[in-house]
């Protein structure tokens, strides 16, 4: 028995004091929030919506100040929309806008958000208001859109790619002008 012992200790004790531990675990939080959203996608095909806002959520709580969590938000908007809850998807695309703002369609879908819920002309009051942000310009330019200002609307979103031709958004912008538009820039 003692010398069971012995053996053990001579093989266990350079195990304990290794500079590695023997057996390492590490947690990828981004990883494991992409497999989280996986997981949220493969459940909306399936139309099992109650899971995929979990597994967004979750997503989304492993890494809530990452610029790749808007994709989170943005799934999970979706699903908001799916099954009609528009002002929870529109909350949640705000904050997919704050985390990656230069994703036009992001701006696309929250306006959307605004004609469902009957909130067009109150938004399009603040985004005129609102001189601070260049990106308001955008927002009036979807709004008047969708409120049938469809001239107006267009030249409002020429005017923000004329003023801030080098963002990323801005050939979003004009791809969507062009696609909307008989007028060439």
């Amino acid at each position: 028995m003692k010398k069971l012992l012995i053996v053990l200790c001579l093989f266990l004790c350079p195990l304990c004091y290794a500079k590695e531990p023997f057996l390492k675990f590490e947690i990828d939080a981004e990883k494991n929030a992409n497999s989280h959203n996986n997981m949220g996608i493969l459940y909306v095909q399936d139309k099992y919506y109650a899971a995929a806002i979990k597994e967004f959520q979750t997503a989304i709580l492993l890494c809530p100040d990452k610029q790749s969590s808007a994709v989170y938000y943005t799934n999970l908007a979706n699903v908001y929309m799916k099954i009609g809850y528009p002002s929870l998807a529109q909350d949640t695309l705000e904050r997919a806008l704050k985390l990656y703002p230069m994703n036009f369609a992001y701006y696309q879908d929250v306006v959307q958000t605004y004609k469902m819920q009957g909130l067009l002309d109150t938004k399009l009051k603040q985004y005129e208001n609102d001189m601070k942000n260049p990106m308001s310009e955008v927002m009036t330019g979807l709004i008047l859109i969708e409120l049938g200002r469809v001239e107006e609307g267009l030249n409002k979103l020429h005017q923000f790619c004329l003023i801030e031709p080098d963002l990323i958004i801005s050939k979003g912008v004009m791809k969507y002008i062009k696609e909307n538009s008989n007028v060439k820039l």
